[in-house]
This record gives C-alpha cells, sequence and structure tokens, in this order.
C-alpha cells in the first residue's frame, strides 16, 4: 500500500532538502545568499507550521513556527534591502570610475 503524502507534507520535505543544501553552500556574508536562505527557512517554518496544524494536538506547536516562519520572513526583507543597496553602491562606485567618455 502506498501512503500518499499532504502537500505540506511534501513541501516541508522539499524545503528541508533545500534549505540543508544552501546552509552548506551559501556564503551567508553575501546580502543576496541571506536573504534567498531566510526566506527559503521562512517557507520550511510555515510548511512545518501547515503540517502541525493538521493535527488536533499542535495548534499552539503549529502558530509558534508560524511566528518564526514571519522572523524569517522579516529577515529576508531586511537582507534585500541590503542587497539592492550595496548592488547600487557597486555599480554607481562602478560608473564613477570610467572615463567621461565610456559611461553608460
Amino acid at each position: 500500500m502506498t501512503v500518499r503524502q499532504t502537500g505540506s507534507a511534501t513541501a516541508r520535505l522539499l524545503l528541508d532538502e533545500v534549505l540543508a543544501e544552501l546552509l552548506d553552500t551559501a556564503d551567508q556574508r553575501d546580502p543576496l545568499d541571506s536573504a534567498i536562505i531566510a526566506a527559503v527557512e521562512g517557507a520550511t517554518l510555515i510548511a512545518h507550521a501547515a503540517e502541525e496544524a493538521s493535527r488536533e494536538d499542535a495548534e499552539g506547536k503549529a502558530v509558534e513556527l508560524a511566528k518564526e516562519a514571519l522572523g524569517s520572513m522579516r529577515a529576508s526583507v531586511i537582507a534585500t534591502t541590503v542587497s539592492v543597496r550595496t548592488l547600487a553602491d557597486r555599480r554607481r562606485e562602478r560608473v564613477l570610475a570610467e572615463p567621461a567618455g565610456r559611461q553608460a
């Protein structure tokens, strides 16, 4: 007999794998990588919360996981904001460093 998983259980398993891989390979000093990790972590936590919410005895745990997911998503927004500013600064420095005739 094959047991079919729910969508949230499948999402949780996939996101757990993706998050583990990112944590092993990403440069967390890079704001873009940090934003990606935080977003995937938030998605992973919300998938865990959805799975817990389906259990009658685990509503409190689902709320706590959802709150943690919210914190991860906030961290992702902050890291993305830092990325935008960092990339804009790099672009501005590159443009200023070019000779006047070569600016795009």
